[in-house]
């Protein structure tokens, strides 16, 4: 499931379509040109096209088939320091002319209140192509196939307890080609494929039970949701439903937590992803997502955790949900630390907040929803860096504690900074070995004091997705992915709710 990026010529089209990148010489490389002419120190425009399918199942009837699609494209320009945007799904003669007129009013509106110029940090002109590496293109699954798989899914969930049961599969498609006045001319294909999975146990006079996921998502074809193995999953749901019905509540007090990789990619997203999100320390973000806690003057300084913690921010992980050949600045995938060895050391930045910063490089952040929307800094693949230590041997080192397995209910501060978590289901660990399920399972800390407590990292490092991270105003839903293997946590202090 990799992904290439190609340089190279483009094919030339006939005439210039949405339904299709256009060439350089087409719509788009014409409104660069149009923007520069009427005084934009910088101008980009950018089309995309999205499909989106999905199939679900519950309690062994098809609940719903869905297919939806868009396509429309963005510009923007910089012009007397300020930016203006502006986006159409149209592309007759007097839309395109709207939407420079637009994007330049903006843009002058915008320069008689802002409070710093824009400046963005250099960049190369980028050329090229990038596309997702596919051995069967999800879009192409016949539906019986998808409807079949899930039948069988949902017949290995069925248990004497279990009351609804749920699960689906889903593809994306987004086609993107971004033409910039600095000479940046990249077209992009990306497909993800993934399958969402849900029960739920009930029994008189006990607390009902939920075990679900609905981050199965890669960017990848069919392959990945075979490689799921959803029917072993679904009666693993199942058991473990059905086991926290009946188990005693936790005894509260401070304990080892081990957390599986699914867990951990939530805590990475909340309390790292976001935090290192450089639009936030600028405060573009003060007055919906809120700050941070990790501050320009801290990088290099703070402690955030442990020495066995680092944290890296990539986008060319091969498969991850914010993988891609470019960003929608232009600026090319890399992979960049964000913690090292406990350290906080870096950003994850837009070629905007990277200028506004006096940094060198743009670490390549910056990404849009849609064609309707402005790019703004998201996270790419930001992950907790693999130990050296097999499970078993992670495993083997705890006396009494517990295995968190997945995040069930979850709330932070505006900074990131405290944090409270519950769990769907929580096992019991008993001189290395894992015994019964407990029930009731939270807790809360301080974002440095909980990754200070990380005293192991094993090596069982996967690779999450996530699909819809909620930030920006006007809203904006982004797919982001996090890395993560087992790691065991010391006299973290735990909640029991009944």
């Amino acid at each position: 499931m990799r992904g290439g990026r190609h340089a190279g010529p483009h094919r030339s089209c006939s005439s210039p379509t949405l339904s299709r990148v256009p060439a350089p010489d087409s719509l788009i490389a014409d409104l660069v040109s149009v923007a520069a002419s009427r005084g934009a120190t910088y101008a980009d425009a950018r089309t995309v096209e999205r499909e989106h399918e999905a199939v679900s199942v519950k309690d062994g009837a098809v609940e719903s088939v869905t297919r939806t699609a868009d396509r429309g494209l963005a510009f923007r320009v910089i012009y007397k320091g300020a930016w203006g945007f502006a986006a159409t799904d149209r592309t007759d003669e007097p839309a395109i002319r709207g939407l420079v007129d637009e994007a330049f009013r903006r843009a002058k509106a915008s320069a008689s209140v802002q409070r710093r110029t824009v400046v963005l940090a250099p960049i190369a002109a980028q050329r090229g192509e990038y596309r997702t590496s596919l051995k069967r293109a999800p879009f192409t699954v016949p539906l019986a196939e998808r409807i079949d798989h899930l039948r069988a899914v949902d017949a290995a969930s069925i248990g004497p307890n279990i009351k609804t049961r749920r699960s689906s599969i889903a593809a994306y498609r987004t086609r993107k080609h971004l033409v910039t006045s600095e000479g940046t001319d990249v077209s992009q294909e990306i497909v993800e494929a993934g399958a969402g999975l849900s029960v739920l146990a009930v029994k008189a006079g006990r607390k009902p039970a939920a075990r679900y996921d609905s981050r199965l998502v890669r960017q990848g074809g069919w392959e990945y949701v075979e490689h799921l193995d959803l029917v072993a999953r679904a009666a693993r749901y199942r058991d473990d439903a059905e086991a926290t019905l009946d188990a005693p509540l936790a005894e509260e007090r401070p304990t080892t937590l081990v957390f599986a990789p699914e867990f951990l990619a939530l805590l990475v997203h909340e309390s790292c992803g976001h935090p290192t999100e450089a639009d936030r320390l600028l405060e573009h973000e003060v007055a919906f997502a809120g700050t941070t806690f990790m501050w320009p003057e801290d990088r290099g300084k703070l402690r955030y955790g442990s020495s066995h913690v680092s944290m890296t921010a990539d986008a060319t992980v091969p498969g991850g949900m914010g993988t891609f050949g470019w960003d929608d600045d232009g600026v090319p995938a890399m992979r960049t630390k964000l913690v090292d060895k406990g350290i906080f050391v870096g950003y994850l930045t837009s070629r905007e907040t990277a200028g506004a910063l006096g940094l060198p490089v743009a670490i390549g952040s910056a990404r849009a929803e849609g064609w309707q929307h402005f790019p703004i800094v998201r996270m790419v693949n930001v992950s907790l860096d693999p130990g050296t230590t097999p499970y078993s041997d992670l495993l083997r080192g705890v006396e009494t504690g517990l295995l968190m397995e997945a995040p069930a209910s979850y709330s932070l501060d505006d900074k990131r900074q405290n944090f409270h978590f519950s769990t769907q289901s929580a096992r019991v660990i008993r001189n290395g070995q894992l015994e019964g399920y407990v029930r009731g399972v939270a807790f809360q800390s301080l974002t440095p004091d909980f990754w200070g407590r990380c005293d192991l990292v094993a090596d069982d490092w996967e690779l999450h997705g996530f699909l819809s991270c909620a930030k920006g105003e006007p809203l904006q839903l982004m797919r982001v992915g996090h890395g993560a293997a087992h790691a065991r946590f010391r006299d973290v202090p735990i909640e029991v709710r009944e």
